[in-house]
C-alpha cells in the first residue's frame, strides 16, 4: 500500500520536474546588456527585414496566445519598456523560414529595471518550432554599455 502511494505521488512530481526543466525555463536573457561574441557574430550574418502589416498583426496575436510571448511581454513591462514613450517594430528572419522573429523597442528616454544602467533599445528574438514559441532572448542596448549589435533596417 505504501509503495503504491509513493508511486502515485512520484509520477506527478516527476512530470512537474520534466515540464519545469524544459525550454520554457531555459530562456536566455542577457541581463548584463552585452552580447557574447558568438551571438553577435552569428546574428550579424542574418538578414532581418521589417514585417508587413499583416505579418505584424499575426505576430502580436502569436505573442498574446503563447506563454513564452506573454513571458517576454511581462519582462518588458517590468523593465518599463511597454509605454507610450517607446516605439515598437517587428522583423522577420527569412533565412529561417519565418521561424525566427524579432521585436525591437526603442524609447525616447532611457529606461530599465536598474537605476544604475538604463537602456534606449531592447530587442527580443523569438525562436519557433511548429508555430510555437520555444524560447526568446532579450538584448538590452544603451549608450553606457559597449555593444556589438547587428544592424536592423528602419
Amino acid at each position: 500500500m505504501k509503495k503504491q502511494l509513493f508511486t502515485l505521488l512520484l509520477i506527478p512530481l516527476s512530470l512537474g520536474l520534466v515540464f519545469c526543466s524544459g525550454k520554457d525555463s531555459q530562456s536566455e536573457t542577457n541581463y548584463s546588456g552585452k552580447n557574447t561574441p558568438e551571438i553577435a557574430q552569428s546574428e550579424s550574418d542574418q538578414q532581418w527585414r521589417l514585417m508587413t502589416e499583416n505579418e505584424q498583426n499575426y505576430e502580436v496575436l502569436s505573442l498574446i496566445n503563447h506563454k513564452m510571448g506573454i513571458g517576454a511581454l511581462n519582462q518588458l513591462a517590468l523593465e518599463g519598456f511597454i509605454s507610450y514613450d517607446c516605439e515598437k517594430s517587428f522583423y522577420i528572419n527569412d533565412a529561417y523560414g519565418g521561424f525566427q522573429t524579432l521585436m525591437r523597442i526603442k524609447c525616447n528616454s532611457p529606461t530599465g529595471a536598474s537605476s544604475a544602467i538604463s537602456f534606449n533599445e531592447v530587442r527580443v528574438i523569438f525562436n519557433r518550432f511548429e508555430g510555437n514559441i520555444e524560447d526568446f532572448e532579450i538584448q538590452r542596448i544603451g549608450e553606457e554599455v559597449d555593444q556589438s549589435t547587428f544592424p536592423l533596417p528602419d
